[in-house]
């Protein structure tokens, strides 16, 4: 087990041990209240472990409080499932379409989503997934970790 950090918040342990699926979707729902949290998450969730290796989809999955495993329950994918290409104009069209709104208002999204998501798991982790991503993509996910309520 790593260092034990002293917690100003509840919801980042720095363990990647998340809180649930109720602060998880409060958080998205309060910095883009015009969309549903709970679609918006599951719109990037899904196109993020559509693409990622399996073994990091897993990786996730078992850093995740047991409440959100269950709302991303048919995103998870086998540990040996492998990584599917990908470029930033294909990710958002495909979280657009499933949020059926337009691409150019998915940034937006995906930095509160990937911001929410990050809150969740450990650094070591991020950077995993941060290494998988086009540069495009890669930037917007390091961004959202200055949005990531840390200890202080």
């Amino acid at each position: 087990m790593g260092m034990m950090h002293n917690q100003e918040t509840e919801s980042w342990s720095g363990e990647g041990v998340g809180t649930n699926s109720e602060s998880f979707l409060a958080r998205i729902n309060r910095e883009v209240p015009e969309y549903s949290p709970a679609d918006a998450a599951e719109a990037v969730m899904s196109a993020l472990c559509a693409r990622l290796p399996g073994g990091l989809v897993q990786e996730l999955r078992e850093q995740f409080p047991e409440s959100l495993r269950q709302l991303f329950q048919h995103c998870w994918k086998e540990r040996s499932a492998p990584a599917r290409k990908f470029d930033k104009d294909d990710f958002y069209l495909d979280i657009a379409e499933h949020m059926q709104t337009e691409p150019e208002n998915v940034r937006l999204v995906l930095y509160v989503v990937f911001s929410a998501i990050r809150s969740q798991i450990t650094e070591k982790l991020a950077d995993k997934i941060g290494s998988e991503m086009p540069p495009n993509v890669a930037g917007t996910w390091e961004a959202s970790h200055r949005a990531a309520e840390r200890p202080r």
